[in-house]
């Protein structure tokens, strides 16, 4: 089933004069982010980028347009009719297979529109070619791995200079943080082009805001004053400005990190040292260094982060850390607090077996088990933040600084974080430690009162009339 529509006088979409003619213009930055607020027209803006080079390119003209999850396509459905069938007369929409065919002269120009919820969904896509690729609301996605795995899809036998992709999207979201770090943090203000090194390909932010956006406002004027009585001031940020350093729906709402992360100095020798790990391999192992001082303030001295290693790599990086550390003059830590899945035993062969916790303390890092109950640590953590009494060094810990303060409130348990699509290994590894430090000690195990079993009633009555015996 198709819809199309045929005689009509064409009427090319054009670019409003601002961010969103800038970004069109930027045709030769391989990697383009636009927007930044709601309502600068980012969809149209796609759609649009797309459009400009169907005429020069023809049928060696092909993209494609992935939102998170299918019902997220319905509103590129709506916008590419506007942008397609306006300036393309015959173009039409093959609804059973989600892509625009638009008419010309070199044969049939396709741009696709797909979902994809997963990394692993990326790999569907593994030797497709596509000239353009475009991402609408980036920051939904959990990480940037899909995004970066598709760079290989961007080629073609035929000789076009201009191949690109194109994102957009808000503060907020799973994502915010990726997308934030990537595309942002480099050049917040947006308009220069970015080549840090992350990337073998030039990148570039282009900001637009809702007044950016003149037809919007022209048809419906209204539209700002619904945007600022939201209530929320972070929410009117994020939305009117742009601004990626709110932090919307975070779990530690009292996070700021203009007052925990604070000037390195050398830790007193009569301070305690301690660890907290959280254990993964596909995923990241996150380590803490932390100290207490004498009025019961917490301090994370360093920490480590990284995926993809065994354990062994893990705990020899770890150590090296520990040891090298010029605030500590690499004293070990008194205790490691560790998630507790890490005593599971592996068998190695017939007669040998192991865990994670065996394979660290052949590194001289002995761990304890850490007390693993989610809430009451996150509650703890959120008590010190009031109570102001955490800190980090400033320099030693950038994963809590990029991290933390964004880490979403889970929406179907309110007292919990939300582990489906965020990072969230930070946070154990944090919960870990300051539990010990500030939590409840764990309850003994019960008396049993059976009488007729070991260590019971009588034998109670029996302490107890000796105690008196002796008073």
């Amino acid at each position: 089933m198709a819809e199309v529509r045929e005689g009509w006088t064409p009427n090319p979409w054009k670019p409003q004069v601002g961010p969103q003619e800038a970004a069109i213009r930027a045709q030769f930055i391989p990697e383009l982010f636009f927007g930044g607020a709601r309502g600068p027209g980012k969809t149209s803006y796609l759609l649009g980028d797309f459009a400009s080079d169907i005429q020069e390119y023809g049928s060696a003209w092909r993209g494609i347009i992935f939102r998170r999850t299918y019902p997220e396509l319905d509103e590129v459905v709506e916008e590419g009719k506007k942008v397609l069938f306006g300036g393309f007369p015959g173009t039409e929409y093959k609804v059973g297979v989600h892509e625009f065919r638009i008419p010309h002269a070199t044969g049939t120009v396709t741009l696709r529109l797909r979902h994809m919820e997963s990394d692993s969904d990326a790999d569907h896509y593994q030797g497709h070619q596509y000239t353009w690729i475009g991402y609408d609301e980036l920051p939904n996605w959990p990480n940037l791995t899909p995004y970066h795995k598709l760079k290989a899809c961007l080629r073609s036998t035929a000789p076009i200079p201009y191949k690109r992709i194109r994102a957009t999207g808000n503060p907020g979201g799973v994502g915010h943080i990726p997308v934030k770090q990537y595309f942002i943090d480099p050049c917040p203000a947006g308009s220069e082009i970015i080549d840090d090194g992350q990337s073998q390909m030039p990148r570039i932010f282009i900001k637009g805001k809702v007044t950016d956006n003149k037809i919007l406002l022209k048809a419906d004027p209204h539209y700002v004053q619904r945007l600022e009585s939201v209530g929320d001031p972070e929410l009117v940020r994020a939305w009117m400005d742009g601004d990626w350093n709110v932090a919307l729906g975070a779990y530690f709402e009292n996070w700021r990190n203009d007052h925990i992360f604070i000037p390195s100095f050398e830790i007193p020798a009569d301070w305690p040292l301690f660890g907290s790990l959280d254990y993964g391999e596909a995923a990241p192992t996150s380590f803490g260094l932390w100290t207490q001082d004498y009025d019961g303030n917490a301090y994370r001295i360093s920490e480590y982060y990284e995926g993809g290693n065994a354990a062994s790599t893990s705990a020899a990086n770890i150590a090296k850390m520990i040891k090298s550390c010029p605030f500590t003059n690499g004293r070990m830590p008194e205790a490691i607090y560790a998630d507790p899945s890490m005593w599971a035993k592996r068998a190695l062969h017939e007669v040998v077996s192991n865990s994670p916790a065996d394979i660290f303390s052949e590194f001289d890092l002995f761990l304890t088990p850490a007390n693993n109950d989610r809430i009451t640590g996150w509650r703890i953590i959120n008590d010190l933040l009031v109570k102001e009494k955490v800190y980090c060094f400033d320099g030693w810990c950038p994963q809590s600084k990029d991290i933390m303060p964004s880490l979403p409130r889970s929406k179907s348990n309110p007292e919990d974080i939300e582990t489906k699509n965020s990072n969230d290994h930070i946070a154990d590894d944090w919960r870990y430690g300051l539990m010990k430090m500030y939590g409840p000690t764990d309850a003994g195990a019960p008396q049993d009162r059976n009488p007729m079993l070991g260590n019971n009633l009588i034998s109670g009555l029996r302490t107890a009339h000796e105690e008196l015996q002796f008073a």
